[in-house]
């Protein structure tokens, strides 16, 4: 079970992680003509805040109540929200139009959650799976290599989820998905010193402020940080890649 990764890290998700480009959700949108969203494992509501831009009815699902709290707060009655796993949202049958999958189906279980899908799924509905990936450059190098040294669940520049082996494009286009659209954006992002540790904070596998490799983590950050800017910011860019697709 993955519900409690971000207990306590819910502020920190929230205020530190990047958003999504208007051009993915205008793409969602123009693709799937539906009109009820459910965003599984939504979190903080960061995807779910980028999908109220279109006129769509939307849920939000998400079993960690420090994340759900803080989607609570900031979106208020805009959506509707439900403390469920992705494995069992509780929603009704054939209730859904279009379900998104922001930074999190590395997390499921992904036979459970495609039998979910294809409950709750319309017959002409589809499931939007979206990764934010940070670009590789010696900034990003640096910052691998302190994460191997103080975060346990973090090898080889990736999370251990237990799907070690998971070649997203592969699996989703031919074992997933009956059918697959996909779209890749470039997102652009210069981060002040407080924004580039924050965000690593709020990762998974990063240590919490009471951990003993704590402040060894945040030193070497911030020097890696020093090492690198540029005016007070240094590049910390993402790919957006999107994969539409209906089983």
């Amino acid at each position: 079970m993955n519900e409690n990764k971000f207990t306590g890290k819910a502020e920190l998700y929230s205020k530190y992680r990047p958003s999504y480009s208007e051009k993915l959700i205008d793409w969602l949108y123009e693709m799937t003509n539906a009109e009820t969203v459910a965003d599984i494992g939504a979190g903080t509501g960061i995807f779910t805040s980028a999908l109220l831009k279109k006129p769509w009815s939307v849920t939000a699902v998400e079993p960690n109540s420090d994340m759900l709290s803080v989607l609570k707060s900031d979106l208020g009655g805009k959506v509707k929200t439900v403390v469920a796993s992705a494995e069992n949202t509780t929603l009704d049958t054939e209730s859904v139009n279009l379900i998104t999958v922001a930074q999190a189906f590395h997390w499921f279980d992904k036979a459970r959650f495609k039998a979910e899908c294809q409950r709750i799924l319309t017959p002409d509905g589809h499931l939007a799976i979206v990764w934010n990936s940070r670009c590789q450059n010696d900034l990003e190098e640096e910052r691998n290599k302190i994460c191997m040294k103080y975060c346990d669940c973090y090898r080889s520049g990736h999370v251990q989820t237990g799907y070690d082996d998971f070649d997203g494009d592969t699996f989703l286009r031919n074992e997933y998905f009956k059918s697959t659209d996909f779209l890749r954006l470039e997102n652009e992002r210069f981060v002040t010193r407080e924004q580039f540790i924050g965000d690593n904070l709020s990762r998974s596998y990063a240590p919490k402020r009471d951990d003993s490799g704590y402040d060894g983590f945040v030193c070497e950050l911030e020097s890696a940080f020093s090492k690198y800017e540029k005016n007070g910011r240094v590049s910390q860019n993402y790919i957006t890649e999107c994969y539409l697709g209906s089983f």
